[in-house]
């Protein structure tokens, strides 16, 4: 299948003004769109996009609307600085390049293949859970596992017994087959959230059981590593959402699935803990545009979620994203791997926010007021933001939020956010024992909020 999809990856050049392919890419087998923007064929391709005389990201976004977003694009400038880069991937480009690139292409040509038969082939692939299955059908908390496609792969009993639905009628189906419309939505869009920023997830949603009773229960999900590293699916727990021991119980079980997982993995591969991102960031200190797109996909998301605990103003983490990527390409090649490249663009990410504090008017950034009550009816209903815990963290002073963001959105160990924040570990532990302190309280206080 992969030899398959080799010999089938599609070139194509597409031009506005009708300019002619150019003749190193034509030796790839590229060929010029019959319409500047239309690809008729909805297979996979990469795609060199002329932008020459025209904006490149209105180039972009014209092919996207007309194709969708599966095929791989590559804008084609006459000269091409640092900005336009950053700015191209962040419009969707996954790579950039000009003209003079265009005079020996055979690298761009051959990672663009790489990339877009990857991405076809992971649509039909299919992770073993079989070592998950064995492990979890002990387990007193209801048990799932989904593939990378979101397709369930395997329960335990309890799971079977909660839902009201045997094995035979969940394996191989999405949460769309097995839930209302509306509770799917929420459970699909939490799993994208999860797989693209990797760790662990909580958050509370309802859940309709075998009864046809709708009972509102926490999940606690963790992401499945495959051989080489990448996320090949999730496994996950419910439980009542008033019962902490409950909640306690899933979270010990889920991280010992996924320690088996990951400590069976490294003894029958021998694999050492490897920082998975620090080819792809060699890649960028060498200019490879494309390697810094893959980058910026990784993680846009994570951080995203990170700065929403400064602001809501989506432009505002965008132009810090931006920022963030930019310092990235540019001093590549200064890291020195003292700590993990994660850690590293955390801590670039953290003093552009810091910088876009002193540049906006402060009010933007301002703690959310528990008094408003309008504001709080629209806080309750974002399932991302409906665990006390996240919606407290959002109400703390702008530094105490920011550490406990990093450890608790992110992830961070002590150590690591004493990294990213350039601050003593001591410093970080005394900003995050304030931040309980002041938690506990807001916490309180949103509980009344919602009784109201």
């Amino acid at each position: 299948m992969v030899a398959h999809l080799v010999d089938e990856t599609r070139i194509f050049w597409s031009s506005s003004s009708d300019r002619p392919t150019p003749a190193a890419i034509r030796r790839h087998g590229a060929q010029a769109l019959r319409l500047a923007h239309l690809i008729e064929d909805p297979l996979p391709a990469v795609v060199f996009i002329d932008c020459a005389d025209t904006d490149a990201s209105v180039e972009i976004e014209k092919l996207r609307i007309e194709n969708g977003d599966e095929h791989y694009l590559i804008p084609v400038l006459r000269e091409l600085s640092a900005g336009q880069v950053v700015s191209l991937i962040a419009r969707g480009a996954h790579d950039a390049v000009n003209d003079e690139d265009l005079l020996n292409p055979d690298a761009i040509i051959e990672r663009a293949r790489a990339q877009t038969r990857l991405l076809a082939y992971a649509r039909d692939g299919v992770t073993d859970f079989s070592t998950l299955q064995n492990h979890t059908d002990g387990m007193v908390s209801p048990v799932f596992f989904k593939d990378a496609n979101g397709l369930y792969t395997g329960c335990n009993p309890v799971f079977e017994r909660f839902l009201g639905i045997d094995r035979g009628g969940i394996l191989g189906k999405t949460v769309y087959d097995v839930a209302p419309s509306d509770l799917a939505l929420t459970y699909h869009k939490a799993d994208l959230d999860l797989a693209a920023d990797g760790g662990v997830q909580t958050y509370a949603a309802g859940v309709r059981n075998g009864a046809g009773i709708v009972r509102m229960v926490r999940f606690y999900k963790g992401v499945v590593y495959g051989e080489d590293g990448r996320i090949t699916g999730i496994v996950g727990a419910m439980h009542d959402i008033g019962d902490l021991r409950g909640h306690e119980t899933a979270r010990q079980e889920i991280d010992e699935v996924t320690s088996h997982v990951s400590a069976n993995l490294v003894a029958r591969e021998g694999f050492a803990a490897v920082d998975h991102d620090r080819p792809l960031l060699e890649r960028v200190a060498a200019g490879d545009a494309s390697a810094l797109a893959r980058l910026y996909r990784l993680y846009h998301r994570r951080l995203a979620r990170f700065l929403t605990r400064l602001t809501w103003k989506s432009e505002v983490i965008d132009e810090i994203i931006n920022d963030t990527f930019m310092v990235v390409w540019k001093r590549a090649g200064d890291f020195r791997g003292e700590a993990s490249v994660s850690t590293w663009i955390i801590g670039i990410a953290y003093r552009s926010a810091l910088r876009a504090l002193r540049d906006q008017r402060r009010s933007e950034f301002e703690p959310l007021d528990i008094d408003h009550a309008d504001t709080m009816a629209q806080y309750w209903h974002d399932h991302e933001l409906s665990d006390l815990l996240s919606k407290a963290l959002d109400l703390l002073p702008v530094e105490q939020r920011l550490v406990m963001a990093l450890a608790y959105v992110l992830g961070h160990s002590v150590g690591e956010i004493a990294e990213i924040t350039g601050c003593p570990v001591t410093t970080v532990k005394a900003r995050m024992h304030r931040a309980r302190c002041k938690l506990r309280e807001t916490m309180d206080m949103l509980g009344k909020v919602k009784c109201v």
